[in-house]
């Protein structure tokens, strides 16, 4: 089970595990850059009148992602083959599009001030394949408190088929990780959605991690539901009208590219060769504040290409969203230039790639690396790790 408790100015996380409970918990006693961010960001807000939530640009984006998405399914059954292939491969870049810009922002509250179009946003993850509740365990309470941390983020758990973390045991086939990684890639959201989901439904957990609430009825009927209506409009209908051929290679294409994009915006963003992995101390103490944890565990990339912000939802600003995951990615851009002014006048290194490409090249690096080096020695709060070549 995960919950999050405020301790003698501590923010706590307890998560209960097959071994004993353990907790970790920041270096929170003071918390100057925290309260120099909220104060730099409040203040923009204020001065400037404007919600933190979505707006008018973040609503006609979402039509546009909306148009794109109904209208590449609806040419499924339009373009004859290999067109339709085609159809279906444009079809993935618009769903995952619609997780980056419409769910992200549902899940987190941010895309509007309404909570049932929150709820209504969030939910669009249940249409494109996988589950919201499921995503909100993964990710608002397991990946987003304790980023990169090997005791807590599921986020660099790959059954052993990938390192990300120092943390993590080296297997001999590691070495070549850096090159595997694109054809793991494009099965992600395959596995994700046919696999992850059905382990956490059954399991009750994110890994070794208990969901913090448990699923109920509405949940689990909202599950099988979607899940039903999942393969009926992706397979069994369009393998009725186009052939069944058709349709597999079709569907293999759309998750192809939507996997493919899912693995590489959130792998840019924290296991790549300028961020740390943070490791507690014997008594489950990180060394840092939570928003110096965050900066050191999260970097940008592509700050300048407003195509790749369109894109992505602002996920290539994850320092912060990070740091602000409660306010809408439309404004991200901004918050970019206060959250480095406020860096510097801390002292405080704010991490970024320039471009894509140069965030992608800093992530492979960081897997060869990973394949390379031998584990850390640990300690009591994380899992044993050792050279296995």
């Amino acid at each position: 089970m995960v919950s999050v408790v405020n301790r003698h100015n501590k923010t706590i996380i307890i998560i209960k595990k097959h071994r004993p409970m353990t907790s970790l918990s920041h270096n929170n006693a003071q918390r100057p850059l925290q309260t120099a961010l909220g104060n730099a960001v409040n203040g923009y807000f204020q001065q400037n009148n404007i919600a933190k939530t979505g707006n008018k640009a973040l609503y006609q984006k979402a039509i546009i992602i909306t148009l794109m998405f109904i209208g590449s399914y609806a040419c499924f059954y339009i373009f004859p083959e290999p067109y339709s292939w085609l159809a279906w491969a444009f079809h993935g870049f618009a769903t995952a599009l619609v997780g980056f810009n419409i769910m992200h922002d549902g899940a987190h509250g941010s895309f509007s001030n309404n909570k049932r179009l929150n709820r209504l946003a969030a939910h669009t993850f249940n249409i494109i394949g996988s589950n919201a509740f499921y995503w909100k365990q993964k990710h608002n309470l397991n990946h987003h408190p304790y980023t990169n941390v090997a005791a807590a983020d599921e986020d660099i758990e790959a059954f052993g088929l990938l390192r990300m973390s120092p943390d993590k045991p080296r297997y001999w086939f590691h070495r070549w990780q850096h090159i595997y990684i694109w054809l793991l890639y494009p099965l992600t959201s395959l596995f994700w959605f046919f696999v992850l989901d059905f382990l956490a439904y059954f399991n009750q957990k994110i890994g070794e991690q208990e969901f913090s609430q448990k699923y109920g009825v509405k949940e689990s009927g909202i599950f099988w539901l979607s899940k039903a209506f999942y393969l009926l409009t992706y397979l069994i209908i369009p393998g009725y009208f186009l052939g069944w051929e058709t349709t597999l290679i079709g569907f293999l294409c759309l998750h192809a590219i939507m996997g493919v994009l899912f693995a590489v915006v959130f792998q840019l963003a924290h296991v790549v060769d300028k961020t740390e992995f943070p490791k507690p101390d014997e008594n489950g103490n990180l060394p840092y504040e939570w928003a110096a944890h965050q900066l050191a565990t999260t970097a940008d990339f592509a700050p300048k290409s407003k195509f790749t912000t369109w894109c992505v939802g602002g996920l290539n600003f994850q320092v912060e969203h990070h740091l602000f995951p409660r306010i809408s990615h439309i404004h991200y851009p901004e918050l970019h230039k206060i959250v480095r002014e406020v860096c510097a006048t801390e002292n405080v290194v704010h991490r970024e790639y320039p471009s894509v490409w140069q965030a992608i090249i800093g992530h492979v690096r960081h897997l060869k690396n990973m394949g390379q080096i031998d584990a850390r020695v640990n300690d009591g709060c994380l899992e044993a790790s050792s050279r296995l070549s």
